[in-house]
């Protein structure tokens, strides 16, 4: 069922590109509006600046990885344009729309769903394109 034999050079990179997507995303492009949405500042993300969040999300980017490349496994996905298909399929039924329910009953506005899942659906089409270019 979950293998260990995997393309682990293809994992790293995935999780290093998963990362340089979310710097991307809550930095430049919307860094910002993320920001005016949760009501912070840049005092208040300068000050509570810990490297707890960035664990997390180092975790969290390998087990998506780690998940996403036994799920391209086992739907025989070795192509990009599959692993394309198979990273938006994982956003549609895991990703996006769990952030959109949580969205929902926490009353966080539409706005603040697509930068926060939108990362995810990025992230998840990068990750996909790098197994399927490397099977």
């Amino acid at each position: 069922m979950i293998s260990f034999d995997l393309n682990w050079l293809a994992v790293a990179l995935a999780v290093v590109a998963n990362m340089v997507v979310g710097a991307i995303w809550y930095g430049p492009l919307f860094g910002t509006q993320w920001m005016d949405e949760l009501g912070f500042t840049r005092d208040h993300i300068e000050a509570n600046n810990t490297a707890a969040p960035y664990v997390v999300a180092v975790v969290n980017s390998l087990l998506m990885a780690f998940v996403l490349a036994n799920v391209m496994r086992w739907a025989g996905a070795d192509s990009l344009a599959e692993g394309v298909g198979v990273g938006v399929l994982m956003w549609f039924g895991f990703t996006g729309f769990t952030f959109a329910a949580n969205h929902a009953f926490e009353e966080r506005s539409t706005r603040l769903w697509y930068i926060n899942s939108g990362t995810y659906l990025v992230g998840l089409i990068v990750m996909g394109a790098i197994f399927g270019a490397m099977s």
